[in-house]
Protein backbone atom coordinates (compact mmCIF):
# COMPACT_ATOMS: atom_id res chain seq x y z
CA UNK A 1 0.00 0.00 0.00
CA UNK A 2 1.53 3.29 -1.26
CA UNK A 3 1.32 6.45 1.19
CA UNK A 4 -1.13 8.42 -1.02
CA UNK A 5 -3.04 5.51 -1.37
CA UNK A 6 -3.43 4.94 2.49
CA UNK A 7 -3.87 8.42 3.23
CA UNK A 8 -7.20 8.57 1.45
CA UNK A 9 -8.22 5.59 2.58
CA UNK A 10 -7.76 6.66 6.25
CA UNK A 11 -9.57 9.77 5.38
CA UNK A 12 -12.63 7.62 3.82
CA UNK A 13 -12.42 5.61 6.96
CA UNK A 14 -12.67 8.20 8.99
CA UNK A 15 -15.21 10.29 7.33
CA UNK A 16 -17.74 7.18 6.21
CA UNK A 17 -17.14 5.23 9.56
CA UNK A 18 -19.99 7.68 11.27
CA UNK A 19 -21.71 9.42 8.16
CA UNK A 20 -24.44 7.13 7.40
CA UNK A 21 -22.94 5.54 3.43
CA UNK A 22 -20.74 3.15 5.00
CA UNK A 23 -17.03 2.87 5.72
CA UNK A 24 -16.76 -0.83 4.39
CA UNK A 25 -18.71 -0.03 1.80
CA UNK A 26 -16.45 2.99 0.92
CA UNK A 27 -13.23 1.25 1.66
CA UNK A 28 -13.95 -1.76 -0.75
CA UNK A 29 -15.04 0.66 -3.40
CA UNK A 30 -11.73 2.95 -2.98
CA UNK A 31 -9.52 -0.05 -2.61
CA UNK A 32 -11.13 -1.37 -5.44
CA UNK A 33 -10.42 2.19 -7.71
CA UNK A 34 -6.94 2.35 -6.46
CA UNK A 35 -6.40 -1.12 -8.01
CA UNK A 36 -7.83 -0.61 -11.22
CA UNK A 37 -9.81 -4.39 -10.88
CA UNK A 38 -12.25 -5.74 -9.28
CA UNK A 39 -10.05 -7.82 -7.38
CA UNK A 40 -11.34 -8.91 -3.45
CA UNK A 41 -10.41 -5.94 -0.90
CA UNK A 42 -7.42 -6.98 0.87
CA UNK A 43 -6.40 -3.82 2.76
CA UNK A 44 -3.05 -4.31 5.12
CA UNK A 45 -3.87 -5.74 8.72
CA UNK A 46 -1.99 -2.67 10.92
CA UNK A 47 -3.73 -0.16 8.36
CA UNK A 48 -7.04 -1.39 9.62
CA UNK A 49 -6.35 -1.67 12.94
CA UNK A 50 -4.97 2.13 13.00
CA UNK A 51 -7.63 3.57 11.33
CA UNK A 52 -10.32 1.92 13.35
CA UNK A 53 -8.64 3.17 16.86
CA UNK A 54 -8.81 5.99 15.23
CA UNK A 55 -12.26 6.81 14.93
CA UNK A 56 -12.78 4.80 17.99
CA UNK A 57 -10.38 8.36 19.84
CA UNK A 58 -13.00 10.57 17.97
CA UNK A 59 -16.20 8.64 19.68
CA UNK A 60 -14.73 8.57 22.62
CA UNK A 61 -13.94 12.23 22.95
CA UNK A 62 -16.94 13.66 21.48
CA UNK A 63 -19.18 11.51 24.33
CA UNK A 64 -16.03 11.56 26.62
CA UNK A 65 -19.18 13.13 29.13
CA UNK A 66 -21.52 9.61 28.54
CA UNK A 67 -18.66 7.64 29.27
CA UNK A 68 -17.26 9.13 32.40
CA UNK A 69 -21.20 9.21 33.66
CA UNK A 70 -21.41 5.13 32.95
CA UNK A 71 -17.44 5.03 34.97
CA UNK A 72 -18.37 6.91 37.35
CA UNK A 73 -21.84 4.96 38.19
CA UNK A 74 -20.13 1.13 37.87
CA UNK A 75 -17.39 2.22 40.62
CA UNK A 76 -19.68 4.74 42.57
CA UNK A 77 -23.40 3.13 42.16
CA UNK A 78 -24.49 5.72 45.08
CA UNK A 79 -25.07 9.03 43.81
CA UNK A 80 -25.57 12.55 45.70
CA UNK A 81 -29.28 13.07 44.74
CA UNK A 82 -29.09 15.86 47.09
CA UNK A 83 -26.53 17.62 45.02
CA UNK A 84 -28.68 17.18 41.51
CA UNK A 85 -26.92 14.26 40.50
CA UNK A 86 -29.30 11.64 38.39
CA UNK A 87 -29.12 8.69 40.19
CA UNK A 88 -28.40 5.71 38.16
CA UNK A 89 -28.54 7.02 34.60
CA UNK A 90 -24.67 5.92 34.05
CA UNK A 91 -25.35 2.02 34.89
CA UNK A 92 -28.86 2.36 32.71
CA UNK A 93 -27.37 3.30 29.83
CA UNK A 94 -24.29 0.67 30.16
CA UNK A 95 -27.10 -1.62 30.60
CA UNK A 96 -28.74 -0.54 27.30
CA UNK A 97 -25.67 -0.34 25.27
CA UNK A 98 -24.88 -4.16 26.72
CA UNK A 99 -28.44 -4.99 25.22
CA UNK A 100 -27.92 -3.09 22.25
CA UNK A 101 -24.68 -5.12 21.19
CA UNK A 102 -26.41 -8.73 22.20
CA UNK A 103 -26.60 -9.03 18.15
CA UNK A 104 -23.25 -8.02 17.64
CA UNK A 105 -22.32 -11.91 19.10
CA UNK A 106 -23.99 -13.17 15.59
CA UNK A 107 -22.33 -10.55 13.60
CA UNK A 108 -18.79 -12.03 14.88
CA UNK A 109 -19.93 -15.15 13.18
CA UNK A 110 -21.16 -14.54 10.52
CA UNK A 111 -19.15 -11.30 9.34
CA UNK A 112 -16.09 -13.09 7.83
CA UNK A 113 -18.68 -14.89 5.95
CA UNK A 114 -20.37 -12.25 4.53
CA UNK A 115 -17.83 -9.98 3.54
CA UNK A 116 -16.52 -12.94 0.99
CA UNK A 117 -19.64 -13.61 0.26
CA UNK A 118 -20.48 -9.87 -0.85
CA UNK A 119 -17.09 -7.89 -1.12
CA UNK A 120 -18.09 -6.93 -4.67
CA UNK A 121 -18.62 -3.74 -6.40
CA UNK A 122 -22.24 -4.62 -7.52
CA UNK A 123 -22.79 -5.82 -4.25
CA UNK A 124 -21.69 -2.74 -2.14
CA UNK A 125 -23.60 -0.85 -4.44
CA UNK A 126 -27.27 -2.69 -3.65
CA UNK A 127 -26.27 -2.49 -0.21
CA UNK A 128 -25.92 1.26 -0.44
CA UNK A 129 -29.51 1.49 -2.12
CA UNK A 130 -30.71 -0.07 0.98
CA UNK A 131 -28.73 2.41 3.10
CA UNK A 132 -30.18 5.14 1.53
CA UNK A 133 -33.95 3.71 1.73
CA UNK A 134 -33.75 3.34 5.41
CA UNK A 135 -32.31 6.75 6.10
CA UNK A 136 -35.81 7.60 4.10
CA UNK A 137 -37.83 5.76 6.09
CA UNK A 138 -36.11 6.57 9.62
CA UNK A 139 -37.29 10.17 8.67
CA UNK A 140 -40.63 9.39 7.96
CA UNK A 141 -41.41 6.51 10.54
CA UNK A 142 -41.48 6.48 14.27
CA UNK A 143 -43.24 9.24 16.87
CA UNK A 144 -39.74 10.38 17.98
CA UNK A 145 -40.96 10.87 21.07
CA UNK A 146 -38.87 8.61 23.37
CA UNK A 147 -36.01 10.54 25.60
CA UNK A 148 -32.93 9.03 27.25
CA UNK A 149 -35.20 8.08 30.08
CA UNK A 150 -38.22 6.40 28.30
CA UNK A 151 -35.87 3.96 26.03
CA UNK A 152 -36.65 0.01 27.19
CA UNK A 153 -34.34 -2.61 26.54
CA UNK A 154 -36.12 -3.87 24.18
CA UNK A 155 -35.88 -1.04 21.72
CA UNK A 156 -32.20 -1.37 22.58
CA UNK A 157 -31.98 -4.57 21.30
CA UNK A 158 -34.34 -3.23 17.96
CA UNK A 159 -30.94 -0.92 17.43
CA UNK A 160 -28.68 -3.83 18.01
CA UNK A 161 -30.37 -6.02 15.19
CA UNK A 162 -29.96 -2.86 13.04
CA UNK A 163 -26.17 -2.70 13.67
CA UNK A 164 -25.72 -6.03 12.86
CA UNK A 165 -26.99 -5.79 9.73
CA UNK A 166 -24.40 -3.51 9.28
CA UNK A 167 -21.57 -6.39 8.62
CA UNK A 168 -23.00 -5.89 5.17
CA UNK A 169 -20.04 -3.85 2.78
CA UNK A 170 -22.51 -1.14 1.97
CA UNK A 171 -24.70 -0.99 4.58
CA UNK A 172 -24.07 2.04 7.37
CA UNK A 173 -23.53 1.10 10.70
CA UNK A 174 -24.24 4.20 12.07
CA UNK A 175 -27.20 4.56 9.37
CA UNK A 176 -28.58 1.37 10.49
CA UNK A 177 -28.95 2.27 13.72
CA UNK A 178 -30.16 5.82 13.79
CA UNK A 179 -32.63 5.19 11.10
CA UNK A 180 -33.63 1.81 13.48
CA UNK A 181 -33.47 4.54 16.67
CA UNK A 182 -36.03 7.18 14.53
CA UNK A 183 -38.16 4.02 13.62
CA UNK A 184 -38.76 2.77 17.45
CA UNK A 185 -39.48 6.59 18.67
CA UNK A 186 -36.65 7.82 19.86
CA UNK A 187 -35.74 11.65 19.44
CA UNK A 188 -33.73 13.40 16.85
CA UNK A 189 -30.63 14.19 19.11
CA UNK A 190 -31.39 10.64 21.06
CA UNK A 191 -31.00 8.71 18.29
CA UNK A 192 -27.99 10.03 16.72
CA UNK A 193 -26.12 10.04 20.37
CA UNK A 194 -27.63 6.44 21.08
CA UNK A 195 -26.37 4.99 17.37
CA UNK A 196 -22.87 6.51 18.30
CA UNK A 197 -22.11 5.37 21.63
CA UNK A 198 -23.45 1.90 20.10
CA UNK A 199 -20.54 2.16 18.23
CA UNK A 200 -18.02 2.18 21.07
CA UNK A 201 -17.90 -1.45 21.85
CA UNK A 202 -18.36 -2.41 18.60
CA UNK A 203 -15.28 -0.78 17.41
CA UNK A 204 -13.22 -2.04 20.47
CA UNK A 205 -14.02 -5.34 20.24
CA UNK A 206 -13.04 -5.36 16.22
CA UNK A 207 -9.91 -3.52 17.33
CA UNK A 208 -8.77 -5.84 19.79
CA UNK A 209 -9.96 -8.67 17.49
CA UNK A 210 -6.80 -7.08 14.57
CA UNK A 211 -4.57 -6.44 17.40
CA UNK A 212 -4.48 -9.84 18.33
CA UNK A 213 -4.61 -11.06 14.63
CA UNK A 214 -1.34 -8.63 14.25
CA UNK A 215 0.27 -10.53 17.28
CA UNK A 216 0.14 -13.71 14.97
CA UNK A 217 1.04 -12.02 11.76
CA UNK A 218 3.49 -9.73 12.96
CA UNK A 219 4.37 -6.13 11.82
CA UNK A 220 5.42 -4.86 8.28
CA UNK A 221 7.56 -1.86 9.14
CA UNK A 222 4.90 0.86 8.16
CA UNK A 223 4.86 1.75 11.72
CA UNK A 224 4.60 5.71 10.73
CA UNK A 225 3.08 5.76 7.94
CA UNK A 226 -0.34 3.96 9.78
CA UNK A 227 0.60 6.08 12.98
CA UNK A 228 -0.54 8.87 10.35
CA UNK A 229 -3.06 6.80 8.80
CA UNK A 230 -4.78 6.23 12.68
CA UNK A 231 -4.82 10.21 13.50
CA UNK A 232 -6.64 11.17 9.93
CA UNK A 233 -9.14 8.84 11.28
CA UNK A 234 -9.71 10.12 14.38
CA UNK A 235 -9.61 14.15 13.31
CA UNK A 236 -12.03 13.33 10.45
CA UNK A 237 -14.14 11.03 12.26
CA UNK A 238 -14.38 13.60 14.93
CA UNK A 239 -15.80 15.95 12.24
CA UNK A 240 -17.95 13.37 10.83
CA UNK A 241 -19.95 13.04 14.05
CA UNK A 242 -20.77 16.66 14.11
CA UNK A 243 -21.82 16.93 10.95
CA UNK A 244 -24.16 13.66 11.06
CA UNK A 245 -25.90 15.15 14.83
CA UNK A 246 -26.72 18.97 12.67
CA UNK A 247 -27.96 16.50 9.61
CA UNK A 248 -30.39 14.45 11.91
CA UNK A 249 -31.32 17.67 14.15
CA UNK A 250 -32.04 19.44 11.03
CA UNK A 251 -33.82 16.67 9.16
CA UNK A 252 -31.02 16.70 6.24
CA UNK A 253 -30.68 12.72 6.08
CA UNK A 254 -32.03 12.36 2.71
CA UNK A 255 -28.76 14.19 1.46
CA UNK A 256 -26.94 11.40 2.70
CA UNK A 257 -29.75 9.21 0.82
CA UNK A 258 -29.52 10.57 -1.78
CA UNK A 259 -25.58 10.32 -2.21
CA UNK A 260 -25.76 6.43 -1.48
CA UNK A 261 -28.14 5.82 -4.50
CA UNK A 262 -25.81 8.08 -6.91
CA UNK A 263 -23.09 6.08 -5.34
CA UNK A 264 -24.58 2.45 -4.98
CA UNK A 265 -25.85 3.04 -8.48
CA UNK A 266 -22.48 3.76 -10.47
CA UNK A 267 -20.73 1.22 -8.48
CA UNK A 268 -23.64 -1.56 -9.04
CA UNK A 269 -23.99 -0.79 -13.13
CA UNK A 270 -20.10 -0.23 -13.26
CA UNK A 271 -20.19 -3.63 -12.55
CA UNK A 272 -22.57 -4.85 -13.83
CA UNK A 273 -21.78 -3.59 -17.45
CA UNK A 274 -18.22 -4.36 -17.61
CA UNK A 275 -16.63 -0.70 -17.16
CA UNK A 276 -15.07 -1.86 -13.61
Amino acid sequence: MGTLEAVVLAIIQGLTEFLPVSSSGHLALGHWLFGMGGEEVDLPLEFVLFVHFGTLIAVVIYYRSDLAEIIRDVFRPRRDVAAGEECGWGRRLLLLLVVATLPAALGVVLEGYVERLLNTPWAVGVALLVTGTALLAGERLGRRVKAPADTTPRDALLVGFAQLAAITPGISRSGATIAAGLGVGFKRAWSARFAFLMSVPAILAGTLFKLGDLAEQGASGMLGLYLLCGAIAAVTGYVAIWLVIGAVQSRNLKWFAAYCYAVGLLAAIADLSGLA
